[in-house]
């Protein structure tokens, strides 16, 4: 089947109307309508019903439309990347993490990716787990870095695993424990991140699986905030080291855990469609400078 011939479903499709396809992709009505009686001739079925100057899908286009573009999408990306390939050169990249994890982790690669390609334009995106999975899954992002939780929607590539600690006021009970155990929670307040970052829902699961129900209090969207709430001696909290500098452990302790508990960090990029070659080369870098630190 023609691509031309979808091309023009899909725009009459989009518009409702062969004058308002041909406004929006220069082709005239006549070719258009041409397109459509080829394309249901080798369809043996009509596609639209026509109503005067109006069109809507019958049931056989409502099944095709969808199909129709995403066969589109796909050779508009086959195109992209075969000419970004050919032209040598590297165009954007389009890519995401939370917040916590550009500025502690991602920032220098960042810094040494650019350097490195200084023609390529990266947009970053900050977002919780699961809006860097929905976007990467979507299209939005091309790749990204994020903590899977459950079975991933999009294919991953892992980077690090870091620890988990119990952060607890300096005036805490437990500051002085040399490990701690999910037990010596059983009646703390913990507070947890939104439902939307995977780190709490891991310690969600872990408390649920030790058959343990402590209380979950507050949910606070940073780790600063979190922190902050924890040096009140308002709950205590589970955190990745990365967010436990030694910047920030004014008023607080970081106490191990005495069981090694948890949380990976991957690199997100999609199952259904490629990768420019930027967004190759970026995760490639980032791979690359996690794995050998000391590059």
């Amino acid at each position: 089947m023609n691509l031309d011939l979808l091309k023009s479903f899909v725009a009459v499709a989009e518009a409702r109307s062969l004058s308002g396809a041909s406004r929006a992709t220069g082709t005239s009505q006549p070719a258009l309508s041409r397109n459509i009686g080829r394309l249901e001739a080798e369809l043996g079925t009509p596609v639209f019903e026509r109503y005067g100057r109006h069109v809507e899908c019958t049931v056989g286009g409502e099944l095709l439309l969808p199909l129709a573009q995403a066969i589109i999408n796909r050779t508009d990306e086959a195109v992209a990347i075969i000419r970004e390939h050919a032209g040598g050169g590297l165009s954007s990249v389009r890519f995401g993490a939370p917040g916590g994890v550009f500025a502690r982790l991602l920032t220098p690669h960042l810094a040494s990716f650019s350097a490195a390609y200084p023609t390529v334009e990266i947009s970053l995106l900050e977002r919780d787990d699961a809006s860097l999975e929905e976007a990467v899954v979507s299209g939005e992002l091309d790749c990204a870095v994020f903590t899977p939780w459950g079975a991933a929607r999009a294919a991953t590539v892992h980077l690090l695993t870091e620890p988990l600690l119990l952060v607890v006021a300096a005036s805490h009970p437990l500051a002085s424990a040399a490990a701690a155990t999910l037990e010596m929670l059983a009646g703390e307040s913990i507070l947890l991140p939104p439902s939307t970052v995977n780190t709490g829902n891991i310690v969600v699961d872990a408390f649920r699986k030790a058959g343990i129900e402590p209380r979950f209090s507050f949910r606070a969207n940073y780790p600063e905030l979190t922190q902050a709430l924890v040096r009140k001696d308002l709950g205590v909290a589970i955190m990745p080291q990365l967010h436990l500098p030694p910047d920030v452990l004014h008023g607080l302790a970081a106490i191990p855990f005495a069981k090694p508990f948890t949380r990976d960090l991957v690199l997100l990029s999609p199952r259904d469609r490629p990768l420019p070659a930027a967004a190759r080369a970026l995760m490639g870098h980032i791979k690359a400078g996690i794995g050998h630190p000391g590059r």
